[in-house]
């Protein structure tokens, strides 16, 4: 099983760990990979007929490739807006 996984919320696409966080559901708080706290809401579940159209969080993506262990030359520095 992938230990990081991406899950839609607050109008970002979050990564999360499946080590320390259980399956996000609607309604649920959970700590995403950047450190913040997102609240995922129905809509932001395709298996519940919403849509993933958000932007990634460069925050998380970035965490999850440094955890993840992987090169430094796929580890992109953050933006500056991130």
């Amino acid at each position: 099983m992938t230990r990081f996984r991406w899950q839609q919320a607050n109008g970002r696409r979050h990564a999360y760990d499946t080590g320390t966080t259980a399956i996000p559901h609607p309604g649920v708080v959970f700590t995403a990979l950047c450190g913040a706290e997102v609240t995922p809401r129905e809509r932001d579940f395709v298996e519940l007929s919403g849509c993933c159209y958000a932007p990634t969080c460069w925050r998380c993506d970035h965490e999850w490739r440094v955890r993840d262990g992987f090169p430094p030359e796929e580890i992109p520095p953050l933006p500056e807006n991130a």
